[in-house]
């Protein structure tokens, strides 16, 4: 059985067709744990070891040098842009620019972020910077972990804040963007294996460089690295 720890972003390509593909054509098995990359690296701290970390390039990264993960085995494998999304009837920003989108917010009845997630991390970083942050929090719906989308289908919240391809992987019919341009964080993502990881693990990890691979995670709205 091959251990994968990873990210959301990439949890819909990876449970709807690249791990069924893989296990199908091998015959082996890939246990997956999805969660942010925060609560993903704090179960590595507390000495788990999967086979496989998929996560933030940059903390994938740090895992390598500290000698969790082989520095040899460490690949980007996509980039991903943050949206924002919000029901076919629920009105838009009035233009494209970063402060209509912000002003459409501050009028909504709430917005939904992830205090765990990159793109969490980074939206309260630009509303904190703007001095929004306290007023958005007022009527925000913040998730610890998990989909922030579910909260604009289940009515808790008009907007939702997340990953372009976390929010496109909720079901329902909302509507899903990217933030503007001068808002915006594209986060890179890498897969890494520990020294030691059965050649099985590794070659999931090569098959996520494939072609297949790239055509899954665009349908997702990620792009190649």
């Amino acid at each position: 059985m091959i251990t994968l720890y990873s990210g959301l972003v990439v949890r819909q390509p990876l449970v709807d067709a690249l791990i069924p593909a893989f296990e199908a054509e091998t015959g082996e098995c890939v246990e997956a744990t999805f969660e942010p990359t925060t609560v993903l690296l704090e179960r590595i701290a507390a000495g788990e070891r999967p086979d496989l970390v998929l996560g933030v390039a940059g903390s994938v990264v740090e895992l390598a040098e500290s000698g969790v993960l082989d520095p040899a085995a460490v690949a980007e494998i996509a980039v991903s842009a943050v949206g924002v999304a919000r029901l076919p009837e629920t009105t838009g920003p009035a233009d494209a620019s970063a402060e209509a989108f912000l002003a459409r917010l501050l009028e909504s009845r709430a917005v939904a972020y992830s205090l765990s997630g990159a793109s969490g991390l980074h939206f309260a970083g630009v509303l904190r910077e703007r001095g929004l942050l306290e007023r958005i929090d007022e009527r925000a719906v913040r998730f610890p972990a998990g989909l922030t989308a579910e909260a604009v289908v289940d009515g808790r919240a008009e907007f939702a804040i997340q990953q372009v391809s976390e929010l496109r992987s909720v079901p329902g019919p909302h509507l899903v963007e990217p933030i503007p341009h001068g808002l915006q964080s594209y986060a890179r993502f890498a897969i890494g294996a520990r020294a030691g990881a059965p050649a099985a693990a590794r070659d999931f990890a090569g098959s996520l460089a494939g072609e297949r691979a790239l055509l899954a995670f665009e349908a997702v709205g990620l792009s190649a690295p």
